[in-house]
């Protein structure tokens, strides 16, 4: 993971203070310290989901996408059974034995079916309106490329002058490698210089490309000899004792080929 403060010419409004953390733990903690001291208006972006931050976040309030996957899979259920019922009575067959044309234990298999394609359906849609997906309106502050890459990201709205002096050091004293505050980037002033992460008690995470392949070879290579193995022992073990019965062991399905007589 790459650490190190980015230097960057991206616009920061008035009233916004951005800031990049490198690590998780001091993100969760600023996020803590903001609502501690009354600040709610604030956008968090992670490179990958994360449930610390989710249940700061929502404390513990459940995803309102959990009534699409509900009202999805009410109509898919509905709809595969309206399905099969309006196709027999339309294309009605010879059915013996006076059975009826709409059958509850026949359709079950269809309407099952079709209450899953629908749930997971609605839920995908949720999903995305509630993530804003395509997120075409995204916050300027937000589309840093950093964001989606090795760092967090933790932007705060509709802040006074004084109130973003004070969330600039909130945010600074919990770890985080860049803080911008809009109005002293607006007004030419330099901001002040990122903490180092040997200072903070912290160290760089240089992720090691050399062990995680001999790691990659040393499984592939242990898989593909099981896997040998495995066969080999089948065909000297239980393929032996099959052939001397009469079963043959070359296709997929085991199939006598010479039944002896009983």
């Amino acid at each position: 993971m790459s650490a190190l403060p980015k230097t960057t010419d991206e616009p920061v409004s008035n009233g916004t203070v951005k800031s990049v953390y490198a690590h998780l733990d001091c993100l969760v903690d600023a996020i803590d310290s903001l609502k501690k001291a009354g600040v709610r208006d604030f956008i968090v972006t992670a490179p990958l989901p994360r449930h610390e931050i989710e249940e700061l976040i929502y404390e513990g309030r459940p995803s309102p996408v959990r009534w699409f996957t509900l009202g999805g899979a009410i109509f898919g259920g509905m709809f595969g059974f309206a399905l099969c019922s309006f196709t027999h009575l339309n294309w009605g067959m010879i059915i013996p034995a006076g059975k009826p044309l709409v059958s509850i234990p026949a359709f079950l298999v269809i309407t099952f079916e079709s209450t899953v394609l629908w749930g997971c359906l609605s839920t995908l849609m949720g999903m995305m309106i509630f993530c804003r997906l395509p997120a075409n309106d995204l916050q300027v502050e937000a589309q840093d490329p950093r964001f989606s890459d090795d760092v967090f990201g933790l932007v705060v709205n509709n802040l006074g002058r004084k109130q973003a002096v004070k969330v600039t050091e909130i945010l600074g004293e919990n770890g985080a490698i860049e803080v911008t505050n809009g109005y002293v980037r607006n007004a030419d002033e330099v901001p002040p210089e990122p903490v180092p992460l040997e200072e903070m008690g912290f160290e760089p995470d240089e992720p090691n490309t050399a062990m995680l392949a001999r790691i990659a070879i040393v499984l592939t290579v242990l898989i593909v000899a099981g896997i040998i193995g495995s066969s080999l022992y089948f065909q000297k073990s239980i393929g032996d004792e099959l052939k001397a019965q009469g079963y043959s062991t070359t296709t997929r399905a085991v199939t006598p080929v010479n039944r002896p007589n009983q």
